[in-house]
């Protein structure tokens, strides 16, 4: 069945890969996107990877396969209780489930053999874009063209929100901060070899990226992950100079502290000494919406078009209380404790199995990853996350055959 060699266009699958991977961003937030339009063309780009997967030729050794489709497949186990315990159709739940599919294009770059550098630049690329668009639209506002949270009816309260202001910053909150962490690592990997003023300039912009997004879980996520493998890491040239630089980074950081950061210090204390819709949302997600016993072992399936599902959109639209927000909670709500328990393992037989091998910068993502898992991950989050999951997997599966290949000539 394996017929068609995807090395004989590794052009043309490079420009498609890396078109999904704009697609799963929704076009930055392009606000201008009909929801009709995206959610039927994600449909037919997820049904095409799934054809394009199934007759493509694959290279021999890939050792993250198994597990990323692991992460894809088991998940829909949920299929089942949604249909026995909650009323949701098989089919319904695929409908609900398909976009997941994007995600298949991890094995593209596999099967193109695309090089890392491609992805790397191609990552860096959308990453600066990202962060520029932030900054550019801080000036324009009113006017503004890409936006995860624009101005509109808040459905929860019924009154209208302009875009949320933090510490002074206009809160786009444009997907992916996965990416400006990327200029983070990547960038902060390079320094630790050699000072160059680009890769200053690109880890710069990673940070205001992460900045601009003014996220408390992601800001301490990206600091925590870059902190314990730099100061842990022994492969560092100029170990000394980097420690004496985030040393003042963070002097300068601490006298600032306010007027950098007072929104988020203020709320943080809020969330401290009244009732947090998180904490509902963890109270509902984990201990009350339930269908049954299968539910809790499979979980409760996609959110689709049913009476199971219009009781979550009340959820979600209503109350304010989201999946996205709870972490492995939601995860474990959508699609059971077996895939939580999945994700574990994977964390335990392929990134621990395999740290030593794979560069600092990708264990710094995977450890950002599972730091974020109490509040966020990838299988509650929007599609690009699962997307770019897939190329980090990518990125670290070459490490590994690299390592591997080393050792053994």
């Amino acid at each position: 069945m394996n017929w068609l060699d995807l090395r004989k266009y590794s052009g043309v699958v490079a420009g498609f890969v890396f078109f999904v991977f704009l697609h799963s961003l929704r076009y930055f937030d392009f606000i201008g996107l009909s929801p009709v339009f995206y959610g039927r063309f994600s449909n037919l780009l997820a049904l095409f990877l799934m054809v394009i997967c199934f007759f493509s030729m694959s290279p021999r050794r890939i050792p993250g396969r198994y597990w990323f489709l692991g992460l894809i497949l088991v998940p829909m186990l949920s299929f089942l209780p949604a249909w026995i315990e909650n009323g949701q159709s098989p089919v319904e739940s695929m409908r609900a489930y398909l976009l997941t599919f994007l995600a298949l294009v991890y094995f593209l770059p596999h099967k193109a053999r695309l090089s890392s550098g491609v992805i790397l630049n191609a990552l860096t690329v959308f990453a600066v874009a990202r962060t520029a668009i932030y900054v550019l639209q801080q000036f324009t506002y009113p006017d503004y063209w890409f936006a995860f949270r624009p101005d509109g009816l808040d459905a929860a309260s019924g009154m209208y929100k302009d875009v949320e202001i933090r510490s002074g910053i206009y809160r786009f909150y444009i997907e992916d901060t996965y990416l400006s962490m990327f200029l983070v690592f990547r960038y902060f990997q390079k320094l630790t070899h050699r000072v160059s003023g680009k890769d200053l300039a690109l880890f710069l912009i990673g940070v205001a990226g992460v900045y601009l997004d003014q996220s408390r879980q992601f800001m301490l996520s990206t600091l925590l992950s870059l902190g314990l493998v730099f100061f842990f890491s022994s492969k560092i040239r100029y170990k000394g100079l980097m420690v004496v630089f985030l040393g003042l980074a963070a002097m300068v950081l601490f006298m600032n502290a306010y007027k950098l950061f007072g929104d988020l210090m203020d709320m943080t204390r809020g969330d401290l000494t009244r009732d947090n819709i998180r904490l509902l949302s963890y109270t509902t997600f984990g201990l009350e919406l339930w269908g049954g016993p299968l539910s809790v072992l499979f979980g409760n399936g996609p959110v689709g078009h049913s009476a199971y599902g219009d009781n979550v959109m009340y959820l979600y639209e209503t109350l304010g209380m989201y999946h996205a927000d709870v972490g492995m909670v939601g995860a474990a709500n959508l699609y059971g404790v077996v895939t939580v328990l999945f994700f574990v393992v994977f964390y335990i037989m392929y990134v621990a199995k395999h740290w030593k091998k794979i560069q600092m910068h990708l264990k710094m993502y995977f450890l950002a990853l599972l730091i974020n898992a109490p509040l966020v991950t990838i299988f509650t989050q929007s599609i690009n996350w699962f997307v770019f999951f897939a190329f980090m997997l990518v990125l670290a599966d070459r490490d590994i055959v690299r390592y591997e290949r080393k050792l053994a000539s």
